[in-house]
């Protein structure tokens, strides 16, 4: 995976990006929205965020060991996402499986980040999407016995957080291949 296929495709990672903050309006403005119905959610966004990424690592490499970290986190967040479908009535348990969702994920996006020249902004969006996966990890962990409501809120601010990273990577890759395809072309070249 490089610089030039995520810019190619940067319109999959933007789609990333809004299915996360779909999935944390949704639990903002969603009235008297219940532990239970968030879980269903999660699920819902963890199966297509996890369809989707492996769509974008086969797309972005033709070679499946070059997007590894994209397919395992695809693969990862279906898996979960499946496991917290399967546990709706359950919500308890479920920070358990949003712990492990968010720190695997998390280790595989700032694998994927680390992957890219470190001049390159989409770099450090990347890595802060990993931090923040990381974060709500941590989070899920040391506080087990949260209420409810603070579970909901935790997991709002970290999918807006992240789908708003993904979309100013997306929005930050083409410019930066435009920018050093013109420094690496000869002083007074045409297109």
């Amino acid at each position: 995976m490089n610089l030039t296929s995520l810019v190619r495709n940067w319109w999959m990672m933007a789609i990333r990006g809004v299915l996360a903050i779909a999935f944390g309006v949704s639990i903002v403005v969603w009235p008297s929205v219940t532990l239970s119905i968030v879980v269903l959610l999660f699920s819902v966004y963890a199966i297509l965020d996890g369809a989707w990424t492996i769509s974008a690592g086969t797309r972005t490499s033709t070679r499946a060991f070059d997007a590894w970290p994209l397919l395992l986190e695809g693969a990862v967040s279906v898996g979960l996402g499946l496991v917290a479908l399967a546990w709706p009535f359950v919500p308890r348990q479920f920070v358990y499986v949003l712990a492990a969702w968010g720190l695997i994920t998390g280790v595989l996006e700032l694998v994927a980040a680390i992957r890219l020249p470190r001049s390159a902004a989409g770099h450090w969006l990347l890595g802060t999407a990993g931090v923040s996966s990381l974060f709500l990890a941590a989070l899920a962990l040391l506080l087990p016995h949260a209420d409810d409501d603070f579970i909901m809120r935790v997991m709002a601010a970290y999918a807006l957080v992240f789908g708003t990273v993904l979309l100013l990577a997306a929005i930050f890759f083409p410019g930066e291949a435009l920018s050093r395809e013109r420094t690496a072309r000869p002083h007074g070249a045409s297109l």
